[in-house]
């Protein structure tokens, strides 16, 4: 009988997998119109080898992705080999946030989080990678951003026209990441998995806010650090009071890369789970 959390792998692989054959599909035929055949089979060996990413949330939305929510909403701690009576034992960890890796492909990754009361996974992006948190212990309050595209920045009364009207030298905003923050939400046993696309809600910060927290996480695709296709980045909020004193900006936040800050750090743990494959 095939376990709760291998029904989850198994449709969040077909999910995703799905929508990277049709956005490699998209692709081809677009480039094909001004392409020799060489340049096609070039397209094609990469798009193999470099999975795309959802645009947005409609564009995987479907029965599929309805199933594969409602299966992660269904899952216990038991299902994931956690004792519901004594939780998981972090007493031989010494870091505040521990992972517990379940399963990787080149679609997607899975794995919990514990965070020890208190603890954070500082803000941190996730480049061109869909989302899914679903917290089956504690709770955690998530704080989110969204990234402005490159038209934002440049419309009429956008941060670049801002700054352009006040002297500031155009290149200034490069070092910035420019983003729309989202109302702060609590997340917990009781709420729908916690979803985030690529252009929506895509950089976010995590503190546990209710004792030990246990929360699910799916990524698809997975952080690639070795190519540097996507890798996980940290940031932190700068003050920039040339732009937040204009009220067509003042709603938006201004981060700058930074190294991982000293008060995280992650240890691994070993899944002790049913069988994923």
């Amino acid at each position: 009988m095939t376990s709760k959390i291998a029904a989850v792998a198994n449709l969040a692989f077909h999910v995703f997998r799905a929508h990277s054959l049709r956005s490699m599909a998209r692709r081809t035929d677009a480039y094909s119109e001004n392409s020799n055949s060489n340049g096609i089979r070039r397209l094609c060996a990469s798009s193999l080898t470099n999975t795309s990413e959802p645009e947005s949330l409609e564009e995987v939305s479907s029965d599929a992705l309805k199933t594969l929510l409602t299966n992660v909403s269904a899952l216990t701690l038991e299902d994931v080999g956690v004792d519901r009576v004594h939780g998981f034992d972090s007493s031989s960890f010494s870091a505040p946030v521990i992972y517990v890796h379940i399963t990787e492909n080149e679609i997607f990754s899975m794995g919990m989080f514990i965070l020890r009361p208190g603890s954070r996974i500082p803000l941190h992006s996730h480049p061109g990678m869909f989302g899914i948190i679903r917290v089956m212990q504690g709770a955690v309050r998530c704080q989110s951003f969204t990234r402005l595209s490159t038209s934002q920045l440049r419309a009429a009364g956008g941060p670049l026209a801002v700054l352009s009207a006040q002297g500031a030298a155009k290149w200034q905003l490069s070092d910035f990441t420019v983003a729309q923050p989202h109302q702060d939400t609590l997340l917990n046993v009781g709420c729908e998995p916690c979803v985030l696309t690529p252009h929506t809600g895509n950089l976010h910060e995590l503190t546990a806010v209710d004792g030990t927290v246990v929360f699910l996480d799916i990524l698809a695709p997975p952080y690639n650090h070795d190519l540097g296709a996507r890798e996980c980045l940290f940031y932190r909020e700068v003050a920039m009071p040339m732009v937040t004193a204009d009220p067509a900006t003042s709603s938006f936040v201004y981060l700058v890369e930074t190294h991982q800050p000293k008060d995280y750090w992650c240890e691994t743990a070993p899944y002790r789970g049913p069988s994923v494959s």
